[in-house]
């Protein structure tokens, strides 16, 4: 077998085991509450399904938009058009594809390179890396607010043998740690400069910047002109907020008034958010699996139905794939060929 074959039969594979993951974490959720859910399931009001999917869909254009902005930072004119078809295509192979959200961003890198000159493509790319920078500071930054605000929803979650607050301070720490490294992590690309005038890193960078014939110097030129912008990285970390990561909120509050239940806000802003951090690990296809595991117990563990959150949770998750899978179109029909932007 040769060498691109056994690549391609592991990159399989590892599909096959994630999606057999999700699907266990799936079945498991319905096995423990199944007479629950089929109650939820026969008395929910459908018609509310159709309604949830534009929360979805205004998400999706919010965050092309944030990245045509981007990229208009650093002089790189990408159509509307353009922008949105390229991120239904992450969004698509973000679920099919090995690596969840970040092999998305992978293929998106590729087909971008159909879509600007040569000479702009490295920095095409890196706009994509900062994009999620900024996607990034938006969903941790309201979610260390949220965790100072709703302690009580992990003081109630509780191992088997273990102390009740054990549990919740555990998860507590653990987010806490996890948005802040990432927050920081993100702030360190703007601040480059004083990091790779470091001995040793700049010896390595220097190293890396022949090999890759300057492209390092091209993405740190790139990463100056956005550090000069603070004001409208700022502006698109307020825009992603509002108009991305709080859109699977208002869709979970769409489809939980099919079911005739409310929930806190700031309680379901805490379970989605929180959800959607799971749902960056990348043993799971899209997210599928980790995000309906931990929301539904945060959920349940502020005191609602399980019936209802989990049966909500389960079409919040059957609209996300039907909704990510209409990413599909816009790779079929993505006619751009490199040779165009020779």
């Amino acid at each position: 077998m040769s060498e691109k074959s056994r690549d391609q039969l592991s990159r399989a594979l590892t599909m096959l085991l994630k999606i057999a993951i999700a699907a266990a974490v799936l079945i498991w959720l319905y096995s423990q509450k199944g007479e629950e859910l089929k109650r939820g399931f026969g008395s929910y009001d459908y018609r509310y399904l159709l309604p949830a999917l534009i929360p979805s869909l205004i998400s999706a254009f919010a965050g092309s938009e944030r990245w045509r902005a981007l990229t208009g930072i650093i002089n790189i004119p990408l159509k509307r058009l353009e922008a949105f078809s390229l991120t239904m295509q992450g969004i698509f192979f973000s679920l099919v594809i090995p690596g969840g959200s970040i092999g998305g961003d992978v293929v998106k890198m590729a087909a971008m390179s159909k879509h600007v000159k040569c000479g702009s493509r490295t920095e095409g790319i890196f706009s994509i890396m900062i994009d999620r920078i900024v996607g990034m500071f938006a969903l941790f930054l309201p979610v260390l607010v949220l965790l100072f605000f709703n302690y009580r929803t992990f003081a109630s979650l509780q191992l088997p043998g273990s102390q009740e607050s054990f549990a919740g301070l555990t998860a507590w720490w653990m987010l806490t740690g996890v948005c802040a490294a990432g927050i920081g992590g993100g702030i360190a690309v703007f601040f480059h400069r004083q990091i790779s005038s470091i001995p040793g890193i700049r010896q390595i960078l220097a190293f890396l910047d022949v090999k890759s014939s300057g492209k390092v110097n091209r993405i740190f030129a790139a990463a100056d002109i956005y550090a000069r912008s603070p004001g409208r990285i700022f502006l698109l970390v307020l825009l992603s907020v509002a108009a991305v990561h709080l859109m699977p909120v208002l869709t979970f509050m769409i489809l939980l008034a099919g079911a005739g239940v409310e929930v806190g806000f700031f309680t379901l802003c805490t379970a989605i958010l929180i959800g959607n951090i799971a749902g960056l690990i990348p043993l799971f296809p899209g997210g599928i699996g980790a995000r309906d595991l931990v929301t539904v117990g945060l959920l349940t563990g502020a005191g609602y139905a399980p019936e209802s959150v989990g049966t909500v949770q389960l079409l919040a998750t059957g609209l996300m794939i039907v909704f990510n899978l209409t990413g599909s179109f816009f790779f079929i029909f993505d006619r751009k060929r490199p040779e165009d932007n020779q």
